[in-house]
């Protein structure tokens, strides 16, 4: 005898509200680093991806509506971008760039990962159209922490081999 598969949708709207929240933060610590990246050379980068996260941000929410989630008009934007220029402020004592570019690898390499577990759980719902935009996500989530690696690689190698300006590792 067939049992019927229970979606729990509350849940799943409620998991993809905390997603949004995630992607409005790296989207505001993404644009702060524009103004003052790790390495100069990765500003171009930075621009990217906050572009970038604030377009995910949009499709997250889409996605969360299908299951249940009523977006709010008053969510995110300046309160979401304050508090990422702040934690870039705490983060930044005593931390160097080379810590900074990490933690922002780190952040990525996360979303990615959680990313693609939903993408994953949307295709065993079901639910393709979800897990086809969770994809595109992903690639474009993909390439960022790829370029991010090799910004950290490329300054990991310079540092090591002492031709490195010493004003790069160290926080702005």
């Amino acid at each position: 005898m067939a049992t019927a598969t229970t979606i729990d949708r509350a849940w799943i709207a409620s998991e993809l509200v905390k997603q949004i929240d995630s992607e409005r933060t790296l989207a505001a610590d993404a644009k702060a680093r524009t103004e003052s990246p790790p390495v100069a050379s990765l500003s171009v980068l930075y621009h990217e991806i906050a572009a970038s996260d604030e377009r995910h941000v949009g499709i997250l929410e889409k996605i969360a509506t299908r299951y249940g989630h009523t977006p709010s008009r008053s969510e995110g934007g300046g309160v979401a971008e304050t508090l990422g220029r702040l934690k870039d402020k705490v983060t930044g004592l005593g931390s160097t760039n080379l810590d900074i570019l990490g933690q922002d690898l780190a952040a990525k390499a996360n979303a990615v990962n959680l990313r693609t577990a939903w993408m994953h759980t949307f295709e065993s719902l079901g639910d393709a159209e979800s897990a086809r935009e969770l994809a595109a996500i992903v690639a474009e989530d993909q390439a960022h922490r790829d370029a991010l690696l090799q910004g950290l690689t490329r300054m990991i190698e310079l540092a090591a081999r002492g031709n490195h300006d010493p004003d790069e590792l160290k926080s702005s």
